[in-house]
């Protein structure tokens, strides 16, 4: 689960980041030297044993489509402090007609922000295979599945849609 390396020094004293592969590890701690205050793990979210109440937030971008939703929200649930928030970025199924309307503006709107990050839209074929792996364990969840399973665990959760593919999901642990 890759952790938000925005971590404020200033906002929260520790951070965990973990992932299931190492690579995805190091490219983290490249990007996070100036924060002495996140350790990285390998580790499968799935097998970690969760801390009780002891995170201030949780958060994951573009990971929970690899992993079955249900069996993780109780262990975030169930880590996060009284007061605590998960904030989710995932990636989403169109499921309406208004969803396939979006995906018309997303799609040149991506191919443009491609040229401009990468000064091409082109991949190596290195860059291809590992994309076709990656997307083998793809499960996407439609918008109202994701309400329906996040609201089930979490009452309250705020699902929103976003451009690009993306949903988010936030929901603050009640305080005690």
């Amino acid at each position: 689960m890759p952790f938000v390396s925005s971590l404020r020094q200033a906002e929260y004293s520790y951070g965990e980041g973990l992932h299931g592969g190492g690579e995805m590890i190091t490219v983290a701690k490249q990007h996070s030297q100036v924060y002495a205050n996140i350790d990285f793990q390998v580790a499968d979210v799935l097998k970690w044993d969760f801390p009780v109440e002891q995170f201030d937030a949780i958060a994951s971008i573009a990971t929970f489509h690899h992993l079955p939703l249900e069996n993780l929200l109780p262990s975030l649930k169930t880590a996060l402090k009284p007061g605590g928030k998960f904030v989710i970025l995932d990636l989403v199924q169109p499921e309406t007609i208004q969803d396939r309307l979006s995906n018309v503006i997303a799609v040149p709107l991506n191919w443009i922000w491609q040229i401009l990050k990468n000064r091409n839209i082109k991949q190596s074929l290195k860059a291809k295979a590992a994309w076709q792996e990656h997307f083998r364990t793809d499960k996407f969840l439609t918008l109202s599945q994701a309400r329906r399973i996040y609201t089930k665990t979490c009452p309250g959760a705020k699902i929103r849609k976003h451009l690009f593919w993306r949903y988010s999901a936030i929901w603050e642990k009640p305080a005690a």
